[in-house]
């Protein structure tokens, strides 16, 4: 997962699952929403943050609705903060962070 942008990471990773999903390529999509396919495989990677606007206009070629779309997002991230926390040992303790 992308460190840096998390929630640009999920937005992307989810954007890909529907154009997959439906069919179209990174070529179709990108032309679809006038801009190029270098630029959408950055979202999908989450390396760059996708804006509103353009966020709205691959909703709208891929028929998603922008509530359904975040709440799926949001849903999802809420699970990997789930399984991330599951791997924090059970014996860490905050003396172990009091070195200074």
């Amino acid at each position: 997962m992308s460190s840096k942008y998390p929630v640009a990471y999920a937005v992307g990773q989810k954007i890909k699952s529907l154009r997959k999903s439906q069919g179209y390529t990174v070529f179709q999509l990108a032309k679809e929403i006038d801009i190029s396919e270098q630029q959408l495989f950055r979202y999908e990677r989450g390396v760059n943050r996708i804006d509103i606007d353009c966020l709205v206009r691959v909703l709208e070629v891929l028929g998603v609705n922008i509530g359904s779309f975040f709440e799926e997002v949001t849903g999802g991230m809420a699970q990997e903060t789930e399984r991330n926390e599951q791997h924090i040992p059970a014996h860490f303790d905050s003396k172990a962070l009091s070195i200074f």
